[in-house]
């Protein structure tokens, strides 16, 4: 009786190895990868390299133990293994220099962001800066204004504060001039010796004057319109005994909103004062919510 030939690698075997081989070419092939799964795919791929080796030299070791037919369809399946496999790596190797090329670029977008931001927070140091600044500027101008007075573009007087109605009294000679003025209503009067009544108040009393105050003068103003009817009068201050001249010529005007679009303003008469203490009238000034007029 013939002995049979035993033969270790069946048909069926390879089948079996060659599907499985199959398996781990389709799941690298159909199973999409992350960026961040690329190093568990090199380190795959080197396994599969060991392994086919292996399988190569396994093979080669079997060669005179199958039939050639059946090693030559293992060898080509083994050829198709290796492109297979060839082709993944490239895969791998371009995906790498794409993720390389990417994580540069996300370099330069974070230094760009990080210095948008820091121009961006210099910017809003430098506008608060500029605030502050304005707002300082602003005071000081308001304290300016409220402290003395100021001309506007055409030279005249003008009382630099927030007031709406202001009866200004001006001279040139060195005398104490003093503006009164009086509520009719109420018998109240705003003067040097009461400057600040319900109905208005005085600026500042000027006793004496020299050529480097001329821009000083004496002022009744109403923050705020307060309607009513008023005594305008001045005179010379009694005991004005320290300066020198013994008259003076006073002129002046009344004007209400003073500035803006609907301003008003009355310029009165010259009055000419030679006695001290001689109270002389400018006129009844009535005042409205929107109109001035003066009677003198």
């Amino acid at each position: 009786m013939q002995r049979k030939e035993i033969n270790i690698f069946s048909t069926s075997f390879l089948d079996l190895l060659s599907g499985a081989l199959g398996a781990v070419l389709i799941l690298f092939i159909i199973i999409p990868k992350l960026t961040s799964d690329q190093q568990d795919a090199i380190e795959e791929l080197e396994r599969l390299n060991v392994e086919t080796e292996q399988l190569a030299d396994l093979i080669e070791q079997a060669r005179n133990s199958i039939p050639a037919e059946l090693y030559e369809q293992m060898q080509a399946q083994l050829e198709q293994m290796q492109n297979t496999i060839d082709e993944l790596t490239q895969t791998v190797q371009n995906l790498q220099q794409r993720l390389q090329t990417a994580e540069a670029e996300n370099e330069r977008l974070r230094e760009q962001l990080a210095q948008a931001q820091q121009q961006l927070q210099e910017a809003q140091r430098q506008l608060q800066e500029a605030r502050r600044q304005l707002e300082q500027a602003q005071a000081q101008q308001a304290q300016q204004s409220q402290q003395a007075p100021r001309r506007d573009a055409a030279g005249e007087r003008i009382f630099g504060m927030n007031a709406e109605l202001g009866i200004v009294c001006l001279w040139h000679e060195n005398i104490d001039v003093d503006l009164y003025v009086k509520n009719l209503s109420t018998g109240e009067v705003c003067y040097y010796r009461d400057r600040s009544k319900s109905f208005g108040s005085l600026l500042e009393d000027i006793t004496s004057r020299t050529g480097s105050d001329d821009d000083r003068y004496e002022l009744f103003f109403q923050q705020r319109i307060v309607p009513g009817r008023y005594l305008v009068y001045v005179n010379i201050y009694k005991n004005a005994s320290l300066a020198r001249a013994s008259s003076a010529t006073v002129s002046g005007y009344i004007v209400m909103f003073p500035g803006k679009s609907n301003e008003q303003k009355i310029n009165y008469r010259q009055i000419r004062l030679t006695t001290r203490g001689e109270n002389v009238q400018v006129g009844t000034l009535t005042v409205t919510e929107n109109n001035i007029n003066l009677e003198q």
